[in-house]
C-alpha cells in the first residue's frame, strides 16, 4: 500500500516541476518580446484615442430656447434652436451620421437623430438649406433639439455636434428665452 502512495506523490511532484519549468519559460519568452518591441503599450488599462479631423463646424448666433409647455415659459426649457454653418473648404458634411449631445448642471444627454422637422423629447433634428442631410461648404443650417426632460432658462448650455471624422462644434452659453433665431 505504501508504494502505491510514494509513486502518486512522486507523479504529483513531476507534475508540478513540468509547471513551474513550463511557466517559467514562457516568462522568460515574454519579457524578451517585450524588451524588443514586440510587448503590450506601456499604458496599460488606457483607453484608445482616435483623432478626428479638424472641426468643420461652427456657431451661428444664440441658442434660442423655449418650452413645449407654456406654463413653464420662461423659467424652463425643453426646446433648443441654434444655428451652425460649414467652415470647411471643400467637401460637405453628412449631418445625418453626426452626434448631438447636451449638457447642462447635471443633466447630460445624447440625442438620436429624428427625420421630422418637429422632434420629440430625447431626439433632434437639422434643416440643412435644400433638404437633406448634407451641409455643404460656406452654408448655414438650423439644429433642433428636443430635451426628454425640461431644464433651467438660466442654466449655462454646452452642446457638442459632432459630424462623423471631424471635430466637434462646440456652443457654450446661456439660453437665449427673449428672441427669435430668425
Amino acid at each position: 500500500m505504501g508504494e502505491r502512495e510514494t509513486c502518486t506523490h512522486l507523479e504529483l511532484a513531476a507534475v508540478f516541476a513540468a509547471f513551474v519549468v513550463v511557466t517559467t519559460l514562457f516568462s522568460l519568452v515574454s519579457l524578451g518580446a517585450s524588451a524588443m518591441g514586440g510587448g503590450p503599450a506601456s499604458n496599460l488599462g488606457a483607453y484608445p484615442v482616435l483623432t478626428a479631423g479638424e472641426p468643420h463646424l461652427a456657431p451661428v448666433g444664440d441658442v434660442i430656447g423655449s418650452s413645449s409647455v407654456p406654463e413653464f415659459s420662461g423659467t424652463s426649457v425643453d426646446t433648443l434652436t441654434f444655428r451652425i454653418a460649414h467652415t470647411g473648404d471643400s467637401g460637405a458634411v453628412d449631418l445625418s451620421r453626426a452626434t448631438v449631445t447636451v449638457m447642462a448642471g447635471d443633466y447630460l444627454e445624447i440625442l438620436t437623430r429624428s427625420k421630422d422637422l418637429l422632434p420629440g423629447p430625447g431626439m433632434w433634428t437639422a434643416i440643412p438649406p435644400g433638404g437633406g442631410t448634407l451641409l455643404h461648404a460656406g452654408e448655414k443650417c438650423t439644429i433642433r433639439l428636443h430635451l426628454d426632460r425640461f431644464i433651467s432658462a438660466d442654466e449655462i448650455l454646452t452642446i457638442q455636434v459632432r459630424p462623423e471624422g471631424s471635430g466637434p462644434c462646440l456652443i457654450t452659453g446661456p439660453v437665449n428665452t427673449g428672441s427669435s433665431l430668425f
